[in-house]
């Protein structure tokens, strides 16, 4: 299982722009300020290939994209519509680099972890890459794990 950096970055980017109408930014990597308030959505995949993807945003970015989403102001908008909103972008990111790998491969439905002090960390990895991105200074990670 195996899509190019620059294939995910894309995917992210086409997702965050026709979901949202939002221009995501590249990152050379972490944010130097570790994200005080979190949300973490993980997808795996299992078929042909075994892995999973995360996207760890920070909340002031999920509010945003879901205030988007809803059409609602953002002080309108309930921790659910939060978790809600990040499964979704999760899914469509998962199901867009779940095409670019060859065989039959199917998308679990996502885990949500939310709060300031949390790691997430999976078993049985062959190789993971984390992808950076920021939107007005709000960082967002997605990470593509392959299983062994």
């Amino acid at each position: 299982m195996k899509a190019s950096s620059e294939q995910v970055r894309s995917v992210v980017h086409a997702v965050w722009s026709t979901q949202l109408g939002l221009e995501i930014q590249n990152a050379d990597g972490p944010a130097e300020n570790p994200i005080a308030e979190t949300l973490t959505a993980a997808i795996h995949i299992t078929g042909d290939d075994r892995g999973g993807i995360r996207l760890e945003c920070s909340r002031p970015l999920v509010r945003r994209a879901a205030a988007i989403m809803f059409s609602v102001p953002e002080n309108e908008l309930t921790p659910e519509d939060e978790r809600d909103v990040i499964g979704e972008l999760t899914n469509v990111i998962a199901g867009n680099i779940k095409a670019l790998i060859p065989g039959e491969n199917s998308l679990s439905l996502p885990t949500i972890v939310e709060g300031t002090d949390y790691q997430v960390s999976t078993t049985d990895v062959k190789d993971s890459e984390d992808h950076h991105f920021s939107l007005d200074g709000e960082p967002m990670v997605v990470t593509v794990v392959e299983h062994t």
